[in-house]
């Protein structure tokens, strides 16, 4: 137990909020769908001295996670409980079909579509892109008829109109290792390739968007436009802030391309966060830039950038690790406060309304 408290020091903040807090000792509105703005500030240990609320109702406007995840051991009813607490309306699902154990996986599409169903408007489905036949060893990469096999699989499924988006797709990425067997691996495919230009452009006859995760590094980012470029009819979501690229670079991006959003799933920092993609992990390199500090202050380059682009951004927890749903709570609070610190239209929109358009979902 102790060797993995070392260990995971994602979660160990938290935690430690909560011992020092106490759940039971948080307002009612901290535990409710309801959160008032000393309750944010309590449960994520920011300095109300620290930040700048510019959008006070940022605390109680309805949100759409809109970058989550689906595992096998992810009850409807859990996530349910799990967004009502936190004042969540709709969440996205994208699954993960990993078969190993240590990858946490074993969801399937149908779960997914299955929850929507039972619960209308709560839950946003999506065909999966993580799975282990489009991992590092997987053919689709290099073998035509493989990878037309699984579009014939995508467009299937897409074809129903049960699905609202095709993703996450893992493209370049960092290793990590968060405990309990629950690890990720170092990927760096080619972001254009044949494969992910076929499923983009699937993508797009279908209407709905293509979610991919690729670090902004030189090659990978010019890959990524050329992606982009290839399928201007393609809703692209770019994960973590567009790859945690620079706010002078996404600006540059989101001027040219018009079918590009970002989304800030895990993207939050705060002064009890102790890792995620806000906090430069899994890997901290001169092509990570953050959207909050240390203070949980929005950096003033990222607020300038959400502002002028309010109709370009979602957010999302990034909750890939059923354990992490005990602290679903915390990161709606820390993202909420991130919201606070930008105009009340835009933080509307970036809370909410840019998802329910790009998802296509009814009104709240």
């Amino acid at each position: 137990m102790f060797a993995a408290w070392r260990r995971h020091r994602e979660w160990r903040a938290p935690l430690l909020a909560a011992f020092i807090f106490g759940w039971s000792s948080l307002p009612a509105t901290a535990r409710t769908a309801t959160p008032d703005l000393s309750a944010l500030f309590r449960l994520t240990g920011v300095d109300p001295s620290h930040i700048r609320i510019e959008a006070p109702d940022a605390a109680t406007m309805p949100m759409v996670d809109a970058h989550n995840h689906l595992n096998k051991d992810m009850t409807a009813e859990a996530l349910i409980v799990a967004m009502d607490r936190a004042g969540v309306a709709a969440m996205v699902l994208m699954p993960r079909h990993y078969a190993a154990a240590s990858e946490g996986g074993l969801a399937t599409d149908e779960l997914a579509r299955d929850y929507a169903a039972r619960f209308p408007g709560r839950f946003v489905p999506f065909v999966a892109g993580q799975r282990d036949d489009l991992g590092p060893q997987g053919e689709a990469w290099s073998e035509p008829r493989a990878a037309r096999r699984i579009e014939a699989e995508f467009a299937d499924k897409l074809s129903t109109g049960a699905y609202r988006g095709l993703g996450e797709f893992i493209l370049v990425h960092h290793a990590y290792d968060v405990g309990r067997g629950e690890r990720g691996g170092e990927l760096n495919l080619r972001v254009d390739s044949v494969a992910m230009r076929d499923f983009a452009s699937l993508a797009g006859r279908h209407r709905v968007p293509l979610l991919f995760h690729a670090e902004a590094e030189p090659e990978a980012a010019r890959q990524v436009e050329a992606l982009i470029a290839s399928s201007p009819e393609t809703p692209f979501i770019w994960a973590h802030n567009c790859g945690r690229a620079s706010a002078e670079d996404t600006a540059r991006r989101l001027s040219r391309y018009p079918n590009l959003m970002c989304d800030l799933g895990h993207m939050f920092n705060g002064p009890l966060t102790q890792g995620g993609y806000g906090k430069g992990w899994p890997r901290k390199t001169e092509w990570v830039h953050l959207v909050q500090d240390d203070d949980g202050r929005l950096r003033p380059e990222m607020k300038a950038l959400f502002e002028r682009f309010p109709d370009r951004f979602i957010v999302g927890t990034d909750t890939a690790h059923t354990f992490y749903l005990r602290f679903y709570e915390y990161r709606i609070a820390i993202i909420r406060l991130m919201l606070g610190q930008i105009n009340a239209e835009a933080a509307r929109a970036i809370a909410a309304g840019n998802a329910r358009r790009i998802f296509r979902m009814p009104g709240p």
